[in-house]
């Protein structure tokens, strides 16, 4: 078992959401005994204001022999925490065929977010899954859980923790609390108690686990559409919503 986690998100506003998605998922991947990294941004600018940015988790049954690679070459799992990064870049680059789980934050329907992927990104994925991260995230006041939106002095002091530096906040809160859980339950390789252990809202975690859409695709390298060969229908959000064919649909319990 092994897999590569990369989450893109946008320099300095989005930075410390990025962060503690990757966090997360590699302190749980270590309390389970397994073996993990957890990868800073040395390869785009993450110094600079809404630029296009980068953090990296792996995690293994095996020791990790690239571990100064700093980049993950294959990621299966690829998280966007935020929903226009879907036009932007190819964020599938080096993700095996058929094997990809491409989380996005959003209160779009993943069909119309898949719209936006061309046939070879979509010939990557096995499951889109969206979220919207931010209805579910703990709201504080009627303000708004996104953290770039509050005073700019206070999110300087935000981003200012650094790798090897010790978190200003706790780590998993705000929006990175839903996606977390909605990649937990979509994959299905980490206890979702564990990875809910290293969150620091567990309760808005568990509300991603709760409440997410899946489309989930045929395995193949050469398939590039969704399961479904006509009209589909996304199961009751009472649990963890999926999109599947007419005629198999299922209520998510």
């Amino acid at each position: 078992m092994y897999h590569e986690l990369t989450v893109w998100s946008r320099g300095i506003i989005m930075d410390k959401e990025a962060r503690d998605v990757s966090s997360c998922i590699a302190a749980a991947a270590r309390a389970l005994g397994l073996y993990a990294d957890n990868v800073s941004d040395y390869i785009d600018d993450p110094d600079r204001t809404n630029c296009l940015v980068r953090r990296y988790a792996r995690f293994g049954d095996s020791p990790i022999v690239d571990r100064f690679v700093y980049e993950n070459p294959r990621p299966d799992w690829v998280v966007l925490v935020e929903e226009t990064i879907i036009k932007a870049v190819n964020f599938l680059r080096g993700t095996p065929d058929g094997s990809g789980v491409l989380v996005i934050n959003s209160a779009r329907e993943p069909e119309y977010l898949l719209k936006f992927l061309p046939d070879s990104m979509r010939a990557k994925l096995a499951k889109l899954v969206v979220v919207d991260a931010v209805e579910l995230a703990e709201q504080h006041d009627g303000s708004s859980p996104w953290m770039f939106v509050r005073d700019l002095g206070e999110l300087a002091f935000d981003r200012m923790s650094t790798e090897g530096a010790e978190e200003r906040l706790a780590i998993g809160l705000g929006i990175a609390a839903p996606l977390i859980g909605a990649l937990v339950a979509a994959t299905g390789e980490l206890p979702v108690d564990v990875v809910a252990d290293q969150v620091a809202d567990r309760d808005a975690m568990l509300r991603g686990v709760a409440h997410h859409k899946v489309i989930e695709f045929p395995s193949g390298p050469a398939t590039t559409g969704p399961a479904t060969t006509g009209p589909a229908t996304t199961a009751p959000t009472t649990g963890a919503a999926t999109t599947v064919p007419t005629a198999h649909a299922a209520s998510a319990g």
